[in-house]
């Protein structure tokens, strides 16, 4: 069995390019299932988190089911070192081929269980002492190796990608990552409102954050550059908003770099951490009661305390005394570990920020 240099140098190549596309595998087990001369080609990839196998396979007429036989052939693959290449009448008896006799096999990782491939030839004399075959298999295993492995990382990066974005979404207050020259990298969802809304910044038509003022443009500019200066650099701005709302607090901190130059220097990111003051979140009754055992009365009168409400009027809201009232603040206290108005608020508002 020989091949070509430039069809093997195809291959290899196409090998490399389906573990960045994984859509492009059936092609790759088509061309190495017609390279070798098999009647069938299988690619089992292995998800062992899942325990699942994404299968690929090539071939002409009636290919042998593995879905209910995956499970014992893994068995059997798990026997050999990863990156080994056999044949099946090395890995298999008579009784276990599980209709891949007469094949060429390897295990292509280490995880359990294994990805692995199998040529099925045309008959056993294709196998029995062809060991040009195995040579040719042997060859391939390493850059199909490395090929899943790129598949596998891309995978976990983008399992992390969407549960980072996921884990951004949660938060109470817009979160946006800029360059040092102010373009938007990312805004989740919150700051994403903000600036469709123009409301008190914008991304202007090359895809700068501004904001509304010149005078309040010029320092968040000046701190975005500090912040991608320096790792110390960074500040706060309040940017003024339409329609006399209270102004957006925006905290400006530098950030790892996120992109690298032609002679591989990394620029630093800077992130914007933006509140609105007139979306300041509330906790959720149920979190009150769950995490200080508050009553339905006593949840009742936290929440009026942490929206400035007086006594009085928190009586007043309850229908019940000012001395009632007085009491249930006391209990809120006892529970809370707190002991002023100041410092409830203050555990109040923790409690609302760490709430999805």
């Amino acid at each position: 069995m020989s091949i070509a240099l430039q069809r093997f140098s195809n291959l290899i190549a196409a090998i490399y390019s389906a573990g960045n596309d994984p859509d492009r595998w059936d092609g790759v087990i088509r061309e190495i299932t017609d390279t070798f001369g098999a009647v069938h080609g299988f690619l089992v990839i292995a998800e062992p988190a899942g325990a699942r196998w994404a299968i690929k396979t090539s071939g002409n007429g009636g290919s042998p089911d593995l879905t209910s036989s995956l499970d014992r052939v893994a068995e059997h693959m798990q026997r050999l070192p990863a990156g080994s290449a056999t044949t099946s009448d090395e890995l298999f008896d008579h009784t276990s081929a599980n209709g891949l006799a007469n094949s060429f096999l390897a295990r292509l990782t280490d995880d359990l269980p294994p990805s692995w491939i199998c040529l099925t030839m045309p008959d056993h004399g294709s196998i029995n002492g062809h060991s040009a075959g195995l040579a040719l298999l042997r060859a391939l295993v390493p850059h199909l190796r490395g090929a899943l492995r790129t598949q596998s990382r891309l995978v976990e990066l983008s399992r992390e990608r969407a549960l980072a974005l996921a884990t951004l979404e949660q938060a109470h207050y817009g979160i946006m990552i800029v360059t040092a020259d102010a373009a938007l990298v990312f805004a989740n969802s919150m700051a994403g409102r903000i600036i469709r809304q123009t409301d008190g910044l914008s991304v202007d038509t090359f895809g700068r954050l501004r904001a509304r003022s010149s005078a309040t443009q010029a320092r968040l500019r000046a701190l975005i550059e500090q912040a991608a200066e320096s790792p110390d650099g960074g500040g706060n701005v309040a940017v003024a908003r339409p329609f006399d709302n209270r102004p957006l607090i925006v905290r400006i901190s530098p950030l790892d770099g996120i992109s690298e130059d032609g002679n591989g220097q990394w620029h630093r990111a800077v992130l914007l951490l933006v509140a609105d003051p007139d979306r300041d979140p509330e906790p959720e009754p149920e979190a009150l009661h769950d995490l200080y055992g508050l009553t339905e009365a006593e949840t009742l009168v936290a929440m009026a305390v942490l929206r400035g409400d007086g006594l009085p009027a928190v009586a007043d809201q309850l229908s019940v005394s000012v001395f009632t009232a007085r009491t249930h603040l006391q209990h809120i206290f006892a529970k809370t570990k707190t002991h002023r108005q100041a410092e409830l608020v203050r555990l109040l508002l923790t409690t609302a920020m760490s709430a999805p």
